[in-house]
């Protein structure tokens, strides 16, 4: 089975951390993420990123991956979170991973 599924954002490596742009269309996930934590508790918090693996070795351009990562910073639709083996990937979704 095949679905298409839009990204929400992209990932960039920057130095020893990475980076989630958000498209402004989809704002409405990082204010989903922010309405389940408490006010200024964003920094520390642990994420599920789901996002299309772009990595060349892989046969299947079709697989996604989901990967931990803790919440640096948020600025705005700008996520910094710890480093994650992701570059110019297509983000899919964002979750707060309630099982840590």
């Amino acid at each position: 089975m095949h679905l298409n599924l839009e990204p929400i954002g992209i990932i960039k490596k920057v130095a020893n951390k990475s980076e989630i742009l958000i498209y402004s269309d989809f704002e409405q996930v990082i204010k989903n993420i922010v309405s389940k934590i408490e006010e200024g508790a964003e920094r520390g918090q642990k994420l599920l990123v789901i996002h299309k693996n772009n990595n060349i070795k892989q046969m299947d351009g079709h697989q996604v991956q989901v990967t931990k990562a803790t919440l640096l910073e948020r600025n705005g639709n700008l996520l910094t979170i710890s480093k994650i083996e992701a570059n110019e990937d297509s983000v899919i979704d964002v979750r707060l991973d309630l099982t840590a």
